[in-house]
């Protein structure tokens, strides 16, 4: 696993901390961590926790679909993420320091790697999703069942449960600085960490990307070559809504990662290289990288609040009524929302996913 704990800790090697070596790298945490940290992780926490809460209570309501299996995991692995939020808020405010045990420190090290890897894996796999639905239409069909999805979820998880298990291993509380820390002094963690980085980041990446490139040029070339077809009546955009809704998804993720994978991927390469005696400035990036990296664990439920008609309709419905005046389940002002649920469900851009 990347070097998550070390961003909110602050605390690195040993030979960080020899007078030399003193002088020649300042202390690479930034004065305002003790207190911005804290209330960053605090709020992503609140609103992580409320938000993929009541995405899970919804869709778990719904009647099953393909579309649900994903939506679902998501909101689980990104609550799961958030729930470590708090542990990490209390050692920010204590100087780095851990007072949680070892144990904690692990366990916590290990939902972040797979909640981390099973997000990423999602995102290229509600690409593909995409990609099999626009391009390949009625062909793709075969592979876009419910069986297939829940294949997809299940095989996505044992790989990030496989990916968290070195930090199981490598992950303890350092007894002199008493900080939770990962250790990369060796070769094994090292190849560890790109292997996570490549898995993570740049396979997914590229999936994506991918995916994204072909159906934005093959949309293009629809809806072109329908121009004069159509005559200028309005074109049939709804089996598309769904596809919005999932690119803003994998950009929110792709957007809030990107600075935090790419510079974690250049401390690895630093650190391989033992070419830069001193890192301060890529591990004050990484801080605040980070901090930007774990807001995505509550974008989510934002999103489909604010382009799915149905999603907030179902909230109303099933939510109390005290959570009602929420800004998540309130529509904006000029939004048409339906009067009854059966026209909530026609007009729904993930009910119409199947």
């Amino acid at each position: 696993m990347d070097p998550e704990v070390e961003l909110f800790t602050g605390t690195y090697d040993d030979d960080y901390y020899d007078n030399e070596t003193e002088v020649l790298c300042p202390d690479p945490v930034l004065p305002q961590a003790y207190w911005v940290l804290p209330v960053l992780y605090s709020a992503f926490f609140l609103l992580g926790l409320t938000g993929n809460s009541v995405v899970i209570v919804i869709v778990s309501r719904r009647s099953s679909r393909r579309a649900d299996t994903f939506i679902l995991n998501l909101a689980i692995s990104d609550l799961l993420f958030v729930l470590t939020l708090p542990f990490w808020a209390a050692s920010s405010a204590m100087d780095g320091h851990w007072y949680f045990g070892i144990h904690l420190c692990r366990a916590s090290g290990f939902i972040i790697s797979v909640t981390r890897c099973a997000s990423s894996l999602l995102m290229a796999s509600m690409s593909v999703d995409r990609y099999l639905a626009v391009i390949r239409g009625h062909r793709g069909h075969p592979f876009r069942t419910r069986t297939c999805s829940l294949a997809v979820c299940c095989t996505v998880w044992m790989v990030s449960v496989i990916t968290g298990m070195p930090s199981l291993v490598f992950r303890n509380v350092d007894e002199i600085h008493q900080t939770c820390i990962e250790s990369s002094d060796s070769a094994l963690a090292a190849g560890i960490k790109l292997a996570s980085l490549v898995l993570t980041f740049i396979l997914p990446l590229v999936v994506v990307l991918f995916c994204y490139s072909c159906m934005a040029k093959h949309l293009w070339k629809y809806f072109g070559s329908q121009q004069k077809v159509h005559l200028g009546k309005p074109k049939p955009r709804r089996r598309h809504r769904w596809l919005r809704i999932v690119s803003c998804v994998v950009a929110a993720y792709s957007l809030s990662w990107f600075p935090y994978n790419t510079l974690s991927t250049v401390k690895l390469i630093a650190e391989l290289g033992k070419d830069f005696p001193c890192h301060t400035a890529i591990d004050r990036a990484l801080r605040v990288a980070a901090a930007i990296a774990f807001a995505n664990s509550c974008t989510n439920p934002l999103i489909y609040a604010l382009l799915d008609v149905g999603f907030r309709r179902r909230t109303q419905l099933t939510m109390p009524k005290c959570f009602q005046p929420c800004c998540l389940i309130r529509p904006f002002r000029g939004w048409n929302q339906p009067s009854t649920i059966t026209s909530t469900e026609s007009s729904s851009s993930y009910t119409r996913s199947n």
